[in-house]
């Protein structure tokens, strides 16, 4: 079956990650709810199950275990099966480096500290680039290794019984927590999917309608941001359906046939949006065409099954449109065709939309569902790697690890080891932060909290506490807090820092024991090494979201570039994907900054239309592909000559494909390169369809 039935109110486990924003008095103002209070309770009693049953295996840390629930968990149940396995995986792994590492190297302590540096950028740069919930295990990997080896360079020969006491605390955790959240009233992905993209459904049809009625500037780009921002959102949370059991593997085949739909829309109305503005410069459209816009504006205002029917009727009008021959067309009969066929796509889009939104929610057996836009033809899902920019996180990981192990050698530091530990957790942590100095700085000013808070656990609670009852009352006032912090996106990284350095500097063992200098040294010591990180890497990273959006930017250029060239046999599919997956990067960016890219739905129309011109050519007469194949040839060096705005040469290119084109009364052509135009010449005059003599070379 299909289990997505009705949707409920959920957390977003895909926000997980997430730095809160704004006030801190802000934040914590939000009151939490009832699923946070039940999360939190739900929790707890994971913790201290792992917490007893680290007591029964006389693990040598068994706080660790406490700390692993808190870190694997999530309020829905398949989060967090997916985040348990990659932190188990992770966690594997990073011991196996740990031992195989440390016996090699220890008599050559500068080599051990340079092996693990390397080591764990290694695994900090694959998480970047694997931006799918798998990038997770690849970080515990590399850190795992650091958090094994530091605190043990003076006894090597205990790494292998450190390594595998690491690996019992840490899937003792991840055992308890999920066992807990698929038992304990389990929250499943499924309704949560189910929700989040009938939410953007809706979203989508309001930005329909907005688009249809004119209704244009900053606050249909906004719009337009929330869509694809929206998009990463849904894929997210549906990445984790997967790990559910009871899930029916249709609906994860139904998911992957929305995304490549829910990427479409967003250009698509970005082309209707310039073509209406256009035809409205220009004296508007046809009355008959008025009547279409209006009508499915309407169609996408009702909700009922009239609107459905009535949609299909227009889809029949829409194609009768399409099927008239475009015989010496003006200028206002070719925007009129590709508005037109735009329209079109949005009908098809609409109705795909409600079939897979019935289709996620049924509670039927899973049978095949015919859908109408033919999405495998024009885009499929690809992420864009920055090689580059996943090096500089990288880069101050290494120099941060490297730069405070190499001071504690050098220092003989007793409780170098915690800094050299922490130098690097806080650099893999928040290495995809596009500024993540202020990140590190507040982990560490949480972290100071959390001292604070252990320091009265130890000193003046914990001598009281005889046994697992009471330890479970005395613990319950703080972890229960830390619970709600961690179950709501805008606290996560306020209740993170609290659940990983609390028990950690408690260190619970079942028999008390306390050191005050030996706590005061380890505190200071990690508070250290994150601040080091946090400095290491403002110093080395370049500032922000404004470089990454430039590098964004220039890897389109020269995608538009490949897929002009008229030499190269291009993957669409493939480089449409891997522009959207660009913009979709590019969205929270531009939301941030100024809620406005045009430039970059711009360019997405833009490679739309090359590629449709590149594929259409191969149909032209030999003076139309000529005329055409110049026109790719000159977009070539003006995408290759990084200039702002095209040559008026390439206007030129255009307008006489454009008349050679309509000779051959070839549609796709034709509207391919009006949409071109529009794309390349936003702000420009229409063009003049010259002859082929009239071109300067």
């Amino acid at each position: 079956m299909v289990i997505l039935g009705a949707p409920r109110r959920q957390c977003n486990p895909a926000l997980a990650n997430h730095a809160h924003k704004g006030p801190i008095w802000r934040t914590l103002m939000n009151l939490p709810t009832m699923g946070h209070w039940i999360f939190s309770v739900k929790t707890f009693c994971a913790a201290v199950l792992a917490l007893a049953v680290a007591f029964w295996l006389d693990l040598p840390k068994p706080y660790w275990a406490l700390a692993s629930v808190y870190i694997a968990s999530q309020p829905l149940a398949g989060a967090t099966l997916s985040k348990a396995l990659y932190r188990a995986i992770g966690t594997i792994v990073g011991g196996a480096m740990a031992v195989a590492l440390t016996p090699n190297l220890v008599d050559a302590s500068v080599l051990l500290v340079a092996a693990i540096s390397l080591w764990t950028g290694l695994c900090l740069y694959l998480s970047i680039l694997d931006r799918s919930p798998r990038g997770y295990a690849f970080l515990l990997a590399g850190y795992t290794t650091a958090i094994i080896v530091f605190p043990v360079v003076d006894a090597p020969e205990t790494i292998f019984d450190v390594a595998l006491s690491r690996c019992e605390e840490i899937v003792t955790g991840i055992l308890c927590a999920g066992v807990v959240s698929a038992l304990v009233f389990p929250s499943s992905v499924g309704p949560a999917v189910a929700e989040r993209l009938r939410t953007w459904v809706e979203h989508a049809r309001t930005s329909c309608r907005e688009t249809l009625t004119g209704e244009t500037g900053d606050g249909a780009q906004a719009n337009w941001l929330k869509l694809v921002s929206g998009i990463g959102e849904f894929e997210n949370l549906a990445s984790h359906l997967s790990h559910e059991a009871l899930v029916d593997p249709g609906a994860v085949s139904y998911v992957a046939s929305v995304v490549p739909r829910m990427m479409l829309l967003p250009p698509i109305l970005s082309s209707i949006s310039d073509r209406l503005g256009e035809l409205a410069s220009i004296g508007g459209a046809t009355p008959q065409t008025r009547a279409l816009v209006a009508r499915l504006a309407s169609c996408l205002k009702a909700q009922n099954l009239d609107a459905g029917l009535e949609l299909h009727i227009l889809r029949a009008e829409l194609e009768a449109r399409e099927g008239r021959p475009l015989l010496d067309p003006s200028w206002r009969d070719l925007l009129e065709a590709g508005l037109i066929h735009r329209l079109r796509e949005v009908v098809e889009l609409t109705t795909d939309y409600a079939t897979l939104l019935s289709a996620l929610s049924s509670q039927s057996p899973t049978t095949a569902i015919a859908l109408d836009f033919p999405v495998e033809m024009r885009v499929e899902r690809a992420q864009h790697h920055d090689h580059g920019a996943a090096l500089m996180p990288v880069l101050a990981l290494i120099c941060a690890t490297a730069a405070c192990s190499f001071f504690w050698i050098a220092s003989a530091w007793p409780e170098g080891a915690a800094a050299a530990t922490f130098a690097t957790v806080s650099a893999g942590l928040f290495g995809a932060q596009d500024d993540p100095a202020p990140k590190i700085l507040d982990f560490a000013k949480w972290a100071i909290v959390a001292t604070l808070i252990a320091g009265i656990y130890t000193f003046s609670i914990l001598p009281y506490v005889h046994g697992m009852e009471t330890l479970t009352l005395v613990l319950a006032p703080a972890f229960l807090i830390f619970g709600v912090l961690i179950a709501s996106p805008s606290t996560f990284m306020i209740g993170l820092p609290l659940v990983v350095f609390t028990p950690s500097l408690m260190a619970l063992q079942e028999l008390y024991s306390a050191d005050a200098q030996a706590f005061v040294n380890s505190s200071l010591a990690t508070i250290v090494g994150i601040a080091f990180t946090a400095l290491t890497t403002s110093l080395i990273r370049p500032a922000g979201a404004e470089w990454r959006a430039a590098r964004y930017a220039r890897a389109n250029r020269r995608a538009l570039a490949e897929a002009a060239d008229v030499h190269t046999s291009n993957d669409e599919t493939r480089v449409m994907g891997l522009m959207f997956d660009r913009l979709a990067l590019l969205a929270p960016i531009a939301h941030a900054l100024d809620h406005s890219m045009p430039d970059a739905l711009r360019e997405l129309r833009a490679g739309f239309n090359i590629l449709e011109a590149h594929s259409a050519r191969e149909k032209l007469n030999p003076k139309a592909r000529r005329a055409v194949d110049l026109l790719l040839q000159r977009i070539v060096r003006h995408y290759r000559q990084k200039k702002p705005r095209p040559h008026g040469e390439t206007a030129s290119a255009i307008g006489m494909a454009l008349r050679l084109a309509s000779r051959d009364g070839d549609r796709k052509t034709m509207l391919a390169l009006t949409g071109l135009w529009r794309a390349l010449f936003p702000d420009g005059s229409p063009p003049r369809l010259v002859r082929s003599e009239e071109i300067a070379r």
